[in-house]
């Protein structure tokens, strides 16, 4: 330790994980600090207006804390009283389709952020706002056109570029959502889920010479990712290089002895080239590591009822029909995982820290 004068040389600031304070029971004293932080400004604004009750603005920030705050009924409350006194308040208007998307009133979020649009139509998160409540709804197409408007504003917005390849991806357009991937990649060229993304992109789209290559980019950047193995080897599937596609889902298995996805692969790899015995076996190993597997259960009963050992097909088929009735399963894919995140980012102009279901965080 240093002399008096150099009180602190040496030392390091930790930043504590704000999981730890989950598990012990008691809440992270910056998020805390936050909301005390939160609670004052509206205080002060709430004095202010005493003074000026007239004041758009003032009223348009207890607004945007109150979203800030959680405080969602608050905020449309508090937002449409701005809106009855003017009527062509744009930041008003997203505000407030901010607040419903957030409240899960999808329907009120796309007519005010689409009021919104109308009256300030070149910011950029009111079409990112209303992309994400359009891909919320399903309506990938109206949600594609609301992001496209966000890089046509800014070409360089990497968010934008994001969220409409993945309008595109859950739309099925794989050739579009392929120039997308290509516009962040310009600006990350060694974004590993990016690359993976651009990979799954061309295997959906069925060109697997450029599937393969981008598969290869990213075990270049990340040798230890299984999931990049995975993908890798069914590339290889994809083109019958059936040698290297075992070897591939093999490479997985070592790398990660508890994932259960390249044991499916294989299952299914081994079923198609008949070799029944060893795709049982690895279709055990993913159920026993993944209960959840419906892929894996389905393709189980299938080997058993080849090979005639009825009793377990009908046992690996009661366990696939429970799944299936528990409600939608997320699937255990053999082919590429999907790309990036399908959900749009949600933007209101303030620094939230929460999001509706199925949103991003907020980000001015």
């Amino acid at each position: 330790m240093g002399a008096e004068g150099d009180k602190g040389a040496g030392w390091t600031t930790m930043k504590i994980d704000p999981e730890i304070f989950q598990e012990l029971g008691v809440r992270d004293p910056e998020e805390l600090k936050r909301e005390m932080d939160i609670s004052k400004r509206v205080r002060q604004v709430r004095k202010l207006l005493k003074d000026d009750s007239d004041n758009i603005d003032l009223q348009l920030e207890l607004g945007r804390l109150f979203i800030d705050g959680g405080e969602l009924e608050e905020a449309i409350k508090q937002l449409k009283q701005v809106i009855s006194r003017d009527r062509l308040n744009g930041p008003a208007f997203k505000l407030l389709g901010t607040a419903y998307a957030m409240s899960n009133h999808e329907d009120e979020a796309v007519r005010e952020l689409s009021r919104a649009s109308e009256i300030i139509p070149e910011d950029p998160e009111v079409h990112l706002n209303l992309g994400g409540v359009f891909m919320l709804q399903d309506m990938y197409e109206s949600a594609a056109r609301s992001f496209k408007k966000v890089v046509e504003i800014d070409p360089m917005d990497r968010l934008g570029y994001a969220n409409l390849a993945a309008a595109y991806d859950m739309d099925k357009k794989y050739d579009e959502e392929i120039q997308a991937l290509k516009k962040i990649l310009m600006f990350s060229p060694e974004d590993i889920e990016l690359r993976s993304a651009l990979s799954t992109a061309y295997f959906n789209s069925e060109n697997y010479d450029e599937a393969l290559n981008h598969a290869l980019c990213v075990i270049e950047l990340d040798e230890k990712d299984p999931q990049a193995y995975c993908n890798l080897g069914s590339c290889y599937s994809a083109q019958n290089m059936t040698d290297q596609a075992i070897e591939a889902f093999q490479k997985a298995t070592e790398i990660d002895p508890d994932y259960s996805l390249p044991h499916t692969n294989l299952g299914s790899l081994y079923a198609t080239i008949g070799r029944i015995e060893k795709a049982i076996k690895e279709f055990k190993l993913a159920t026993s590591m993944n209960q959840s597997d419906s892929l894996a259960w389905m393709n189980l009963y299938s080997c058993y009822k080849e090979i005639c050992r009825m009793e377990d097909a009908q046992e690996a088929f009661r366990k696939y029909e429970n799944l299936m009735n528990q409600g939608p399963q997320e699937e255990n894919q053999t082919n590429i995982p999907g790309g990036v995140s399908s959900t749009g980012q949600l933007a209101s102009g303030g620094n939230l820290d929460t999001a509706s279901p199925g949103m991003e965080e907020l980000t001015s």
